[in-house]
């Protein structure tokens, strides 16, 4: 419920601090007094647009503050904690500073907040209906999810599983839109692929080839000049050049020839001295080192041939070898890993044809799904909307407009997350007139009754706390002023109702009353707001029915009215107590 409002510098309302209570509370005062000004100064408070002659008039910046109360467990509440407004102690406080542009600040329990976060929270607090304001209830897609509501569980239910399976198939959809963009993508890629794998699987390359390719052809390129360095090795070993047979070159003797005369000598000492024995081991042994060394680079001498074709082959193939490294790696591992990517790759832009045909199938049975369960409540629709449009047409007959229609058209529209159909409440005031959307009725006093009406049969359906109505009785009287009184009560019981009236029968049934004055102080108006006692209510409602000159009879009747009301209500034997 809304528990306080702050007002400062809207219009003639200079400073004011208005309490309100639970249940039904009603604003009463002359024409002209400021009443409208506090609806005005809620409305800003909940996120409305400024209206334009508030802005013009504008001397000092306005600032108003409206205080909610709300227990956990309500909706609203609940709502406002998954936006990431969290109350303080199950208290809100929605606030709002303008100045002359219409610009100014926002904030939700002293945090700063946007005027959109601003609006998205006052809306689920407050619906206001004045000749001006009327907002959330003449929006076709509220009055669809209010037709659903009233529907019963089993349409929102259907509401909520068609909007599971719309965003499941939205989801579907644009990953196949996605898949199709890039079809002409991948088939470049998936060829790019193909060639890479094709090129590299070619050349059979291997882990360590380009190494000992690398190695023989350094070999083979300097094979002449080995063979020279071979030979001039060996004939220093075994004499006579590389293919000498161990004698000397007549330049000295070779190393083998030499080492085989110490030996001989060492040998013909020891015989004389038996500690020399291991020294002739030790030459003999050198001497078969010496043989098998010139034997393995004999070996080597006769391989190391001249080969022009292998020599170019080695060229060829280090060649491609290079050519591949610069394209797909540093070495040829990485060149071979970057194959297995390229398969891994190609075989995922394969799958890219399954998987689409698998959205395909997936877009099929969804499609399928939602058009059943968007039918059967479609069907739902279509009886809710007949049985809402026979009830607020009875109410409406009650509210002194007995040749208002009523009706609610549903349309069948694009597919989305709360089925096909497009709701909308139209309506006729006067037999022959057409019907037309809530939102076009042009009388303040014809649209708050409607909106009366059709709040009353709403009234489980809609969780919005607070309802606000400037005059619904506008041009009313006796029964059908009676009628709109009962109904404001019956709404009140499960919300709070905030009522601009002049009709003393409303006013009457009201839980708290609020009067309205203008005063003229040092040549200036203002607007003052009091919340009423128990005489202070017998006096406005005497205002209300006799004018300005307050009669005995007028007192008496107006004692009369609240006692009527009580009874009606069921309350005690005096009106509840205003608010401190």
């Amino acid at each position: 419920m809304l528990v306080e409002l702050y007002v400062e510098n809207v219009a003639l309302l200079r400073r004011a601090r208005v309490p309100f209570g639970p249940g039904f509370n009603v604003l009463t005062g002359e024409t002209g007094a400021g009443k409208s000004l506090l609806l005005d100064a809620l409305g800003l408070a909940v996120g409305l647009r400024p209206p334009p002659e508030l802005l013009r008039e504008l001397a000092e910046p306005i600032r108003v503050d409206a205080v909610f109360e709300l227990a956990d467990w309500h909706p609203a509440a609940r709502e406002l904690e998954r936006l990431g407004f969290g109350g303080e102690d199950g208290q809100w406080v929605l606030s709002r500073e303008l100045g002359r542009s219409g610009r100014g600040r926002c904030r939700i329990n002293g945090r700063p907040v946007s005027a959109a976060e601003l609006a998205a929270a006052g809306e689920l607090l407050v619906s206001i209906h004045t000749q001006h304001e009327s907002h959330r209830l003449l929006r076709p897609a509220v009055q669809l999810e209010l037709l659903d509501a009233y529907a019963g569980d089993e349409a929102l239910a259907l509401r909520q599983e068609l909007g599971r399976l719309y965003g499941q198939w939205r989801q579907a959809r644009e990953e196949r839109e996605q898949l199709a963009r890039d079809e002409r993508r991948r088939l470049q890629e998936m060829d790019l692929l193909r060639f890479q794998i094709d090129e590299i699987e070619s050349a059979g390359l291997s882990e360590g080839e380009e190494e000992r390719l690398q190695a023989e052809y350094t070999r083979l390129a300097a094979a002449r000049q080995l063979r020279q360095w071979l030979a001039a090795a060996l004939d220093h070993l075994v004499g006579s050049g590389a293919g000498g047979s161990g004698g000397t070159d007549g330049a000295g003797l070779s190393a083998l020839h030499a080492l085989g005369r110490a030996q001989a000598a060492v040998a013909q000492a020891a015989s004389l001295d038996r500690e020399l024995s291991a020294a002739v081991a030790q030459l003999q042994q050198a001497g078969e080192t010496l043989a098998e060394l010139a034997r393995t680079l004999r070996r080597y001498w006769e391989a190391c041939e001249p080969d022009p074709e292998r020599l170019a082959q080695l060229e060829q193939r280090l060649g491609l070898i290079d050519r591949l490294r610069r394209k797909y790696g540093q070495d040829v591992s990485a060149v071979l890993q970057h194959l297995e990517q390229a398969r891994t790759r190609l075989a995922e832009l394969a799958h890219h044809e399954d998987r689409l045909q698998e959205l395909e199938q997936r877009l099929q049975e969804l499609e399928q799904r939602y058009q059943e369960l968007a039918e059967r409540l479609a069907h739902r629709r279509e009886q809710a909307a007949r049985r809402l449009a026979e009830q607020v047409q009875g109410e409406l007959a009650q509210l002194a407009m007995p040749h208002a229609r009523f009706l609610v058209r549903l349309q069948k529209g694009a597919p989305g997350p709360a089925g096909w159909d497009q709701a909308e409440f139209l309506f006729s005031a006067n037999p022959g007139e057409q019907l037309r959307p809530l939102a076009h009725v042009a009388s303040g006093g014809e649209l708050s009754r409607t909106m009366l009406a059709v709040r009353t049969v709403l009234a489980e359906a809609d969780p919005v706390p607070v309802l606000v109505f400037d005059e619904p009785d506008a041009g009313l009287g006796g029964r059908a002023a009676q009628a709109v009184g009962e109904r404001l009560a019956r709404l009140s019981r499960a919300r709070q109702v905030l009522v601009v009236t002049h009709l003393p029968q409303v006013a009457s049934l009201a839980d708290h009353h609020l009067a309205v004055t203008k005063l003229e102080q040092d040549g200036r108006s203002s607007v003052q707001v009091e919340a009423l006692n128990l005489p202070g209510r017998v006096q406005e409602l005497a205002r209300m029915l006799g004018g300005s000159r307050i009669t005995e009879t007028a007192l008496r009747h107006a004692e009369e009215l609240l006692r009527l009301a009580q009874q009606a209500r069921g309350t005690a034997a005096s009106p509840p107590a205003p608010p401190a």
